[in-house]
């Protein structure tokens, strides 16, 4: 059947002679063929006009969609749906998954749900189900939600307080009276005017990470602009938020967290990392299962209610969920959240270097959590937002369901090996020694490699603490996986050759970060470049072999 003109039906010369011999009896061109009485005839003409008379007649209108499912809460775990009844295409879902494990971008999971019902949940390798993600700056969030979850209890002050009476400060800091304006406001908008640019050679994160009192050194920061004019992104800045929060409650972010915020939600698996005096960090290195980062969106899209508690009052979600600063057009923050307006439909965000993202769009009713291991966001979030496409459950779609747990184990699955390309003539002479490498930032000063004919290598890592560490990897494309000692986390490391080159991806997983030591051979030794995929690093090193005893 088609469309006409005005939109009323018809039928193809196939399908119209279909419809007649299936009415009359026998096929109209066999009229020509056949006697038939006068009688008969008029007949077979009157009700083939009441057939023409009827297909001209306005259908009937479509019986409404049905409601959109009643909302539930993810109390102790999620219910899961068919992507359909939630509005939302399995098919175009199935094929967004497709493309990125084919197209090698670096996500690590996907979870996205809508009014409670969890419809998609896939974890790429080498990353794994029930594992923990680095939320990197995703923390700053959750530090803004502490903060509404203290004023709520009335264990913190105004916003609007200077940060200076609520910690020490140094008389270094109390030097400029512009800081004396700073509140806990400008920190959470990020209008402090604290200068965290540094210069071109310096790392401000770093050297606070590298003093013995980082608030210290954060309210010592040089003051670029005056409190609440400008927009300048810093982590330094939440993190003195953090140390604030527990001056004031008198217990640490995470402490906080795990009474109020973690337990209600039913979270429990996290790690959140403190500096020397005890603070967490405000800015980073917060540590959950993507699942469990979709409750947070669910919290936030419910404007802090969480079923039939207010955990974080309204009136500051609302404050938080306030534009405080133009970042670019059509950008703004929060008090620690991301706000596009620009969007349609609009969305907010919580933000994490490398791709780590908690979106939620409350239009649609709708939580997205990605997580990854550098990656721009505006390569995938287009994927998903072109399989949503009603706010009303869709027809069932069974076949697309299947493909799309088909292609979620596929996603979870190591790539196909390959045959390992020969090593070249000089292989031999890299492998089997001691390397002593100069000075880097990753702290490992000697280096070994072995190379297996099994498609299969190892390279020894030595620190200067004593700790040695032996990873495998793959000459066959298939990553070895193995544990940091360190962070106790996996690691995933392959390797490949090249006329005259070795690379070595070391990939830390859900530790965002991914390396790619490029070895070269030179004079009396090997040439090293450090790279990571997000930008982090970029160094060169010279390796001597160590003397033989």
């Amino acid at each position: 059947m088609g469309e006409g003109p005005l939109g009323l039906r018809y039928l193809s010369a196939h399908a119209n002679k279909r419809v007649m011999t299936a009415i009359l009896g026998f096929h109209p061109h066999s009229i020509r063929k056949r006697r038939i009485a006068a009688p008969t005839v008029r007949w077979c003409v009157a009700l083939g006009l009441c057939i023409l008379l009827a297909s001209c007649a306005k259908p009937p209108a479509p019986p409404p969609p049905p409601p959109p499912p009643a909302e539930v809460w993810p109390e102790t775990g999620w219910t899961f749906s068919t992507p359909e009844a939630q509005g939302i295409d399995s098919e175009a879902l199935a094929e967004a998954i497709e493309a990125i494990r084919n197209d090698n971008i670096p996500v690590h999971s996907l979870f996205v749900e809508r009014k409670g019902y969890a419809f998609l949940d896939v974890y790429f390798f080498p990353f794994a189900d029930n594992e923990t993600h680095d939320l990197a700056s995703v923390t700053k969030s959750v530090t803004s939600t502490l903060i509404g979850i203290a004023q709520g209890q009335h264990r913190l002050g105004s916003l609007d307080q200077p940060i200076i009476s609520i910690l020490p400060v140094t008389q270094t800091a109390a030097a400029d009276p512009r800081k004396q304006r700073i509140t806990v406001a400008n920190l959470l908008s990020m209008t402090s005017g604290l200068d965290c640019r540094g210069n071109p050679a310096e790392n401000v994160l770093l050297e606070m990470e590298q003093s013995p009192h980082w608030a210290d050194f954060m309210l010592a920061r040089p003051q670029a602009f005056d409190p609440g004019t400008t927009f300048e992104y810093c982590g330094g800045s939440m993190h003195l938020v953090s140390a604030a929060l527990s001056r004031g409650v008198g217990e640490s972010a995470f402490d906080l967290a795990h009474q109020f915020l973690f337990a209600p939600l039913a979270i429990a698996q996290a790690v959140w990392p403190a500096d020397p005096d005890g603070v967490s960090y405000g800015f980073a290195g917060l540590e959950l299962q993507p699942r469990d980062a979709a409750k947070l969106g669910h919290l936030w899209l419910h404007r802090g209610l969480w079923k039939d508690q207010q955990l974080v009052p309204t009136d500051y979600m609302v404050a938080a969920l306030t534009p405080r600063a133009s970042v670019q057009p059509g950008v703004q923050y929060g008090y620690g959240m991301w706000l596009y307006p620009s969007h349609a439909p609009y969305d907010f965000q919580a933000n994490g270097r490398g791709g780590q993202r908690i979106t939620v769009v409350p239009e649609q009713d709708l939580v997205e959590v990605a997580t990854a291991g550098g990656v721009d966001e505006n390569r995938i979030a287009p994927l998903l937002a072109e399989a949503v496409k009603a706010n009303h459950p869709l027809p069932p779609n069974p076949v697309g369901v299947a493909w799309l747990a088909k292609i979620v184990a596929w996603a979870a699955l190591p790539p196909v090996a390959y045959a390992p390309a020969a090593a070249p003539q000089w292989a031999p002479a890299i492998a089997g020694k001691t390397w002593l490498v100069s000075a880097n930032p990753l702290g490992f000063h000697s280096l070994s490699l072995a190379f297996g004919t099994s498609g299969e290598g190892v390279i020894r890592f030595g620190f200067a603490n004593g700790i040695v560490e032996d990873h495998p990897f793959g000459l066959d494309g298939v990553p070895r996986v193995s544990v940091n000692k360190a962070s106790g986390h996996r690691v995933a490391l392959v390797g490949r050759w090249s006329d005259n080159a070795f690379d070595l991806d070391y990939d830390e997983i859900a530790r965002i970060n991914a390396y790619r030591l490029h070895f070269v051979p030179v004079d009396n030794g090997l040439g090293i470049r450090i790279t990571e995929r997000s930008g982090l690093a970029d160094i060169t090193l010279t390796a001597t072999p160590a003397a033989v005893n």
